[in-house]
Order: C-alpha cells, then sequence, then structure tokens
C-alpha cells in the first residue's frame, strides 16, 4: 500500500471515531513520514508532528488508534513512530510557515484545556474540586494516593477504588478529582459520573419511558465509572440488579470504577452479596475526620478560592473550633460577608464573636428539637419501625439502634435517664444508663457508629 492511501485510510478512521474539534486539533495536524519494512514482517509507521507538546500529546491519547487502524489497512503487524519533523507539501493538510506554526502551538494548548473543561462539565464534576485543591494530610493520605494511581492509569492497576468515610471528609472531592485528571489527559474518554440516588432515579425513569436501551448504553458504556453515596442502592433489588450488569461491563472492558460510602461495603443494609463481593474485590480505602492542621489547609485553601486574606492565626482560631469540614466553608462564607458588611479588618476578635454567634444559632436549634423526632430519625436510619424502638425485642439488630436513641436523646437535649426510660417504653433508669455509656465507649473503637453519629446528627440540625 502507498503511503498517501495509508494515510488517507488513518484520517477517514480517526475522523469517524474522534469528536470533530479533537480531529482538528490533534490529528489534521499530522502527516505521514514514511513506512519502512522490517525482516520479520513488520514495519515502521512515522508519523510527523508539528511540535513535541503535540507530539507528547497524541503519544499519550491517539497513537494505539493510529496503529490498529494502520494495521488493519496493511494486514500485518505496524509499529508507530512519532517524529517532530516538518512535514512534505504533498502530505501536508495545512501550508503553515514557522511564525504560524509556533501560534498554532500556543492555540493547541487552549483548545486543549477547553477540550477538558468542556468534557468535565459535560459529566457533571465541579472545576473546583482538583487534586491541586485538595489537601492531604495523615487521615487521607492512601486515598490520595489511590485515587492519583487510578487517575494515572484508569483500569490497570486498581479496576475499583471503594474510598469509605464520614460526612464532609473529602470523599466527593477525592472522586471528582480522579475524574478531573482521566479527562483531562484524554477528554474523549466515557466517563460518567453521578450519585446513587441519581443512578436510582434514572433506571426508574428508564423502566417507566420504556428507555432502558439508552440508559445502558449510557452506563454500560463508560470506561470511568464514578459513583457518589453508593450505599443508596442498598436494599432496592431492581437497581441493584442493574448495577451488577453495569459493573461488569464495565470491568470486562477494562474501565475504572470508583465508588463513595459512608460504610464499608459489609455494613451497607440490603446491599446484595454478589455486588458486596465485588466491592469488597477493589481496593477499599477510609478517609478519617480531618485533624487540626488539615482543618486550616482546608481553609486557607477555600479562602484562596474566594479571594479572602486569611491570616494563618484566624484559619487555627476557626480549626480549633469547628471539626465539620462542610461546615468549614460555611462559617467562611459568613466570615466573609461580615468583614465585607462592617468594613472592618479580619481579626481573631471577629472570628471570635461570630463563632459564639453560630454556637448560639445551634442551641436554639436544639430547643426545636423533641424527643419524638430523635426516635423517629433514628429508627428511619436504621430501617426500623419506630415501635420496634421502644418495644422489648432483645434483636441484635434492634438492640444498638435503641441504645444510640437513649445516647442522643441524653447527649443532645440533656433529658434525665428516668425521662428516657418512660419516653423508650417505661424502662428502668439503670438501663438507659448502661446503653449511652455502651455507646460512648464503643464510639472510641468503632469508626462505623461514628460515621452513624455524625450522619444522624446532621439529619437532626438540617433546617
Amino acid at each position: 500500500m502507498k503511503l498517501d492511501s495509508l494515510w488517507s485510510s488513518v484520517l477517514t478512521e480517526m475522523e469517524l471515531s474522534l469528536s470533530p474539534g479533537n480531529f482538528t486539533t490533534w490529528v489534521s495536524p499530522l502527516s505521514a513520514g514514511g513506512i519502512k519494512k522490517l525482516n520479520n514482517d513488520r514495519v515502521i509507521f512515522k508519523i510527523n508532528c508539528p511540535s513535541i507538546f503535540h507530539k507528547n500529546q497524541v503519544g499519550e491519547r491517539y497513537v494505539g488508534q493510529i496503529q490498529a487502524v494502520a494495521e488493519k489497512a496493511l494486514g500485518k503487524k505496524c509499529e508507530v513512530e512519532l517524529e517532530v519533523k516538518q512535514a512534505r507539501d504533498s502530505l501536508v493538510i495545512k501550508k503553515v510557515s514557522q511564525e504560524s506554526s509556533d501560534l498554532f502551538s500556543v492555540d493547541t494548548k487552549q483548545v486543549a484545556k477547553e477540550a477538558y473543561e468542556t468534557a468535565a462539565m459535560k459529566a457533571g464534576l465541579n472545576l473546583r474540586l482538583t487534586f491541586e485543591n485538595y489537601a492531604v494530610s495523615s487521615s487521607n493520605e492512601v486515598a490520595h494516593a489511590a485515587a492519583k494511581t487510578a487517575a494515572k492509569k484508569p483500569g490497570l492497576v486498581y479496576h475499583l477504588v471503594f474510598i469509605y468515610g464520614g460526612v464532609g471528609v473529602g470523599k466527593t472531592h477525592l472522586m471528582q478529582a480522579t475524574g478531573h485528571k482521566i479527562v483531562e489527559k484524554n477528554p474523549d474518554t466515557a466517563l460518567v459520573y453521578c450519585s446513587g440516588e441519581e443512578f436510582t432515579n434514572e433506571i426508574i425513569e428508564a423502566i417507566r419511558n420504556k428507555s432502558t436501551a439508552a440508559f445502558r448504553q449510557k452506563y454500560r458504556k463508560a470506561r470511568a465509572l464514578l459513583l457518589d453515596d453508593v450505599q443508596f442502592i442498598g436494599g432496592k433489588e431492581a437497581v441493584q440488579e442493574e448495577f451488577f450488569h453495569t459493573f461488569n461491563a464495565v470491568h470486562k472492558e477494562g474501565g475504572q470504577v470508583i465508588l463513595t460510602s459512608d460504610r464499608l461495603p459489609s455494613e451497607i443494609a440490603g446491599l446484595e452479596d454478589r455486588l458486596r463481593s465485588r466491592f469488597e474485590g477493589g481496593l477499599t480505602v477510609d478517609i478519617q475526620e480531618p485533624g487540626f492542621e488539615l482543618r486550616t489547609a482546608i481553609l486557607l485553601i477555600k479562602a484562596q478560592q474566594m479571594g479572602m486574606d486569611l491570616p494563618m492565626k484566624v484559619a487555627q482560631v476557626i480549626a480549633a473550633n469547628v471539626e465539620s469540614t462542610r461546615k468549614l466553608e460555611g462559617v467562611l462564607l459568613r466570615l466573609n460577608s461580615e468583614v465585607v458588611a462592617r468594613k472592618e479588618p479580619l481579626t481573631e476578635e471577629l472570628v471570635t464573636a461570630l463563632l459564639n454567634k453560630i454556637n448560639g444559632e445551634v442551641a436554639e436549634l436544639r430547643q426545636r428539637i423533641t424527643p419524638k423526632q430523635i426516635v423517629k430519625k433514628v429508627a428511619d436510619y436504621y430501617q426500623l419501625k419506630v415501635v420496634e424502638i421502644k418495644g422489648g425485642r432483645r434483636l441484635r439488630s434492634v438492640a444498638l439502634p435503641r441504645q444510640m436513641v437513649m445516647y442522643l436523646l441524653k447527649k443532645e437535649l440533656q433529658i434525665p435517664y428516668k425521662e428516657i426510660g418512660r419516653i423508650l417504653g417505661g424502662r428502668d433508669h439503670t438501663t438507659i444508663m448502661h446503653g449511652h455509656d455502651k455507646v460512648s465507649k464503643l464510639l472510641a473503637k468503632s469508626e462505623q457508629l461514628r460515621v452513624d453519629i455524625t450522619m444522624l446528627r446532621k439529619q437532626l440540625y438540617e433546617r
């Protein structure tokens, strides 16, 4: 086959498989450099690139596709060699001077950035949630390293990364950062990001509208599947059935799967054994509650994003008084608005006054919570009925949730043990004391219990 014919075949196939923007940006500027035959029925196909940057990008993204097309056209094994070299006039798609070539290289970087950002937004990724904006410490360094590896070599090192931890510890940020890096490297990657709730709603709508084929095309063709809060699908048989086949399809094609959850796979209620087995077959990493140093770093990063000049001492005062990562950003936003409204400098005194004000609002909110609401929230959280919580059955599945109610009634509302006993079906106050103390001791040992308490408190104090 002549060189011109071979290159024409490559261009035709690549144009069909790539988006117009990526084809124009990366493939059109290339040209065929020559074919060199080897003794062992193999050939080397040389391709000219306009710049080193262009060569690197094509080498990372498209050289495999070009090789496959060339081998198909030639009917033999082919090695592709990329060279930075001025193309021959007869094979150049566009004639450019050295000056315009330099300008094209600049434009190429901008187009590459736009292609990445378009792909990220199309996948539903938040442009702020990147590795560059993610603070790392001992509480999340293992999860961070695993995510970076998955981003660098999707599906090759870890086919599944399962990240678990409490509310607001950075699971979603880390997952999205991985997605960003994947599409930055290759904007054409079929990446799907969604929450467990969104996945559930989509499959319900697909069944209702008889559009399951389109749903499966979207999810099963993904080469990077990122599902947030996977615990949401627990207990939902039809949803788990669909996710099981989706997981298998992505895994079979060598795709990358990343899941986040507020608990371990073994602790997700209503999760089918076959899914539990697959989840446990991947790399499972946890993110713990951030310590003082990490909270301070998070504050400084977020302040920089908001354009705030946050002194280190002020950040440390906030970090020492606010443990919730999500609450940190809320405090920062309120602090910024206070500074703008008062037209005063950012001082430790202003921060202390704001924290006292917030604590007062929390105390006022606590006064609105009733014992009945706590009992109901705990029952719903553990998928029990209120009558089971208040009843006399001593099943293990009921005993701990009942003791959680005892703990929260005492801790949050400061209700006397005797009154808590009356609320829970006339139990003796010594039983209530035992339940409260047991939960207190377990909290020091059980990470899952700490996650449960955090989730329950969040639900109680949501406005």
